[in-house]
């Protein structure tokens, strides 16, 4: 029996297996010089390792005897080796060394001793230049590409290219572009990359724009200032899009509100939304695009606080008759959930009905002005104590949901950062800077305190070099040092403040 005659099953199994062990005994490496001379100049070269190479040239490499055999194999080996492709701008020193552009002759390289370059020019824009010319030439190619990853590339020139790439992959499923693609594309080339026009490929499920900020001379090019303003077109349709993610901060042409707003007119089956890294977006536009999926989003992420640290910006305001922790509890398919917001109150955790499960992190400014203004406490007590007594009540509140939670076999950890710390509920515990609070006390307080693997970013491990240690101590001692504390206070909130100042503010 003919090898070929196999189940395809079993026929991509084998192949599939000696594309793995090709993969771990071939070159996993590229090598480079430390410089190469000039002309006139002698310098001595070094030769290094530059790093590993990646994930999809790995897998051209493995199946290139494969794809040598017969027409049924190369198949199989380009549905492989181009499911995923990463394009990357030339970075780096322009240097060459005299080493083959076969990786497999490495290891003969490796040998000498003395290795010789020459400093040559490299377009940096190569690598999406040739690709467009490759998949017009030869579009079964396309057709193979389910995920296209761009770095690198941010100017007008290579945005039309990067276009003309997305053309020739009607399969296309995921696609990671810079964010100038939504100010260079035209409406016509977002409605054929968003829409099943592509052939007879499925829509687009997932987008992420990146952004970072461009050099002064790219910024000040008039070529790259243009803005086509494709989402004011009807045309273009985000309603077939599952998962849209925003990254990155730029001070060129960034992604706003109102972007978001307009994607949300028709971006109403969105499963996974994030919004990180950027502090251009506010709160109003994320929630636009809550409302418009409110009925199909699993995940939300929103967090801008790029490279603010804990002090990220400030997230926005909502018209006061809009509640925000009614609308996020509405959302019947919300599963995973971090996000930046205005204010919080009890009933943010008060539906037990969400499902929500995981790690849930909650970054807050201060307290809802529904449950400041309303609280029994805080016309009994004063606003500040009122609002403290609210804090408690949204911990206690949280600490139930963990609880209902865990009946309906779902682990719910809830951290919740507000006043400068970082709350856990469950733990009943606080992170932050007590050393202020520890010297107004002569060291009375607090009584025992632990060292914190939390810094101000909210992750494990400080932020910055210049940021003091924190510690962790438990709510009850918080609470029974931090309510005496305010009562002689002049009524002005705790929002904005720093909880443990309140122990030693005159």
């Amino acid at each position: 029996m003919h090898i070929n005659d196999f189940p395809y099953e079993i026929l991509a199994g084998i192949l599939e297996e000696t594309t793995r062990l090709n993969e771990r005994d071939g070159v996993s490496y590229t090598f480079g010089l430390s410089q190469a001379p000039l002309p006139l100049q002698k310098t001595k070269l070094q030769k290094y390792l530059k790093g590993p190479i990646p994930p999809d040239m790995l897998k051209w490499d493995a199946t290139a005897a494969i794809r040598q055999v017969c027409r049924a194999w190369h198949e199989w080996s380009l549905d492989y080796s181009l499911k995923d492709v990463y394009l990357r701008r030339w970075r780096g020193s322009e240097r060459w060394a005299e080493l083959s552009r076969c990786r497999r002759s490495y290891d003969i390289y490796e040998l000498i001793d003395n290795p010789s370059g020459l400093a040559v020019y490299r377009d940096p824009f190569s690598s999406v230049l040739r690709t467009a010319e490759l998949l017009s030439q030869y579009p079964s190619v396309g057709s193979k590409i389910s995920r296209l990853w761009f770095n690198g590339f941010y100017v007008t020139e290579t945005d039309r290219e990067i276009f003309t790439v997305l053309r020739s992959c009607p399969n296309l499923v995921s696609v990671s572009v810079p964010w100038t693609v939504l100010r260079h594309g035209s409406s016509e080339d977002w409605t054929y990359l968003l829409n099943s026009t592509r052939g007879h490929g499925t829509p687009l499920q997932s987008l992420e724009l990146l952004a970072v900020d461009l050099p002064e001379v790219q910024a000040k090019d008039p070529a790259n200032r243009v803005d086509l303003r494709p989402l004011d077109h009807r045309r273009v349709d985000f309603s077939k899009l599952r998962r849209l993610k925003v990254f990155g901060n730029t001070t060129f042409m960034p992604v706003c509100d109102q972007d978001l707003q307009a994607i949300a007119r028709t971006a109403t089956s969105l499963e996974e939304l994030h919004i990180t890294g950027l502090s251009t977006v506010s709160i109003e536009g994320v929630m636009a695009l809550v409302k418009a999926s409110q009925k199909t989003l699993k995940v939300l992420e929103h967090s801008p606080r790029s490279d603010d640290g804990f002090y990220h910006p400030h997230p926005g305001t909502l018209p006061s008759t809009e509640h925000l922790c009614d609308v996020l509890t509405a959302c019947p398919k919300l599963k995973d959930l971090s996000i930046s917001v205005p204010s919080m109150c009890p009933d943010l955790f008060s539906n037990d009905s969400v499902r929500w499960e995981g790690e849930c992190q909650v970054r807050a400014a201060r307290l809802c002005d529904k449950a400041t203004t309303s609280s029994h406490a805080t016309k009994k007590n004063g606003h500040e104590k009122g609002d403290l007594l609210v804090l408690q009540e949204t911990l206690a509140r949280a600490r139930t949901l963990i609880r209902n939670r865990r009946l309906m076999r779902a682990e719910l950890d809830i951290e919740l950062f507000f006043l400068d710390c970082i709350f856990e509920p469950r733990l009943q515990a606080v992170h932050g800077d007590v050393s202020l609070a520890e010297i107004s006390s002569n060291a009375q307080w607090p009584a025992f305190k632990a060292s914190s693997s939390k810094g101000p970013y909210g992750a494990t491990g400080l932020y910055g070099k210049d940021e003091g240690p924190w510690d962790v101590v438990s709510e009850e001692m918080l609470w029974d040092m931090a309510i005496p504390a305010i009562s002689g206070l002049a009524p002005r909130g705790i929002s904005n403040t720093n909880i443990f100042s309140l122990m030693y503010d005159d």
